[in-house]
């Protein structure tokens, strides 16, 4: 991570745009995964190879500044590149800015909304968003929209304005909103909110997590659907367990997915991390499911420098669903850099 601190002419002109402005600084920092894919379908595919390359690069530039009045200023520009083979699109993946000071903070543009902020889900323990990320596949195609326990229906990277309340006595409370927009396919409009508890008794520390979404049907023949999800995350020295449920309507609000996953992570020291991770993905209706057993190895080869091994074994099965049962496995093998 690298802070420029802006120079007397930028402060100078600053100061006479705002006499309230302290000072402004800029925080540039960075990070690129690349990682190596394998996959063992339990379907095969004629001239499938099965394997490939892929790439998420991330630069963000955060300006700050500060008020007499006590406020924090700030802007977050996220550009992102992602994707398999030859990428050569970097786009915004996040920009907003927020405002902080004694009644919390505001935030307004393109972010998470306070249900993934808050939450949190088992899969936070294994690989560089190994499942969220690379997963696809693992879930099938159907009624399962999703592979991991966090806030299903929710408000990823998109214009809407957070609210989080000031930390009070472990507590942490927050809400977003997000318009679906103003033409007549886009009037489903999000809202959610997440909280998250943090307590401490002799060795053990840990949080629990709760958050909730839903989508209002404001197209014309459209269906309103709902999202929840529970978590604890617990740890004591090198050892730390997670266990979360959440569950989502889809597109049909008959038709619930429910997803549990709990894991551990011990931190053996040198540099190496250990993690196990099970997920169970269900339907309530229709008899589709998914079972994933995940295994992941961390090492810090050098000051921000990371490699990762991960492991998913699942078995997909269609039910009703009208999909395609499937029982395999996929390796990823990761280098992060940080900067």
């Amino acid at each position: 991570m690298r802070k420029l601190l802006l120079g007397t002419t930028a402060l100078a002109a600053a100061a006479a745009l705002s006499a309230n402005v302290a000072y402004a600084d800029v925080t540039i920092s960075g990070g690129m995964e690349f990682t190596y894919e394998d996959h063992d379908p339990g379907t095969t595919t004629a001239g499938a190879s099965n394997d490939d390359f892929n790439s998420d690069q991330n630069v963000v530039i955060k300006f700050e500044s500060k008020t007499d009045s006590g406020l924090t200023i700030g802007m977050v520009q996220n550009i992102e590149s992602i994707g398999e083979e030859a990428v050569g699109t970097a786009a915004s993946d996040e920009n907003y800015i927020y405002i902080k000071g004694g009644f919390g903070t505001v935030e307004l543009g393109n972010n998470d909304g306070a249900g993934d902020q808050l939450t949190r889900t088992a899969s936070d323990l294994v690989g560089p968003d190994a499942l969220s990320d690379n997963g696809a596949g693992m879930n099938g195609a159907g009624n399962l929209v999703d592979d991991n326990a966090d806030l299903i229906l929710d408000i990823n990277d998109q214009n809407n304005i957070t609210y989080i309340l000031p930390t009070m006595g472990g507590l942490t409370i927050g809400a977003s909103y997000a318009d679906g927009g103003q033409g007549a396919a886009e009037n489903d409009d999000i809202t959610t909110m997440g909280a998250k508890y943090a307590f401490e008794s002799g060795a053990v520390k840990g949080t629990i997590h709760y958050g909730s979404g839903s989508i209002d049907a404001g197209t014309v023949g459209g269906v309103s659907r709902d999202s929840n999800t529970m978590a604890l995350d617990v740890s004591s020295g090198p050892f730390r367990a997670v266990i979360a449920k959440g569950e989502a309507d889809t597109t049909t609000a008959s038709v619930t997915t429910e997803v549990t996953d709990y894991g551990v992570q011990y931190n053996l020291g040198n540099g190496l991390t250990l993690a196990a991770v099970g997920t169970q993905i269900e339907e309530n209706t229709g008899g589709e499911t998914s079972d994933i057993t995940t295994v992941s190895a961390k090492y810090n080869i050098a000051p921000g420098l990371d490699g990762y091994i991960t492991y998913h074994d699942y078995d997909y099965a269609a039910g009703s669903s009208g999909g395609t049962a499937d029982d395999g496995s996929k390796t990823y093998v990761t280098i992060k850099a940080s900067f």
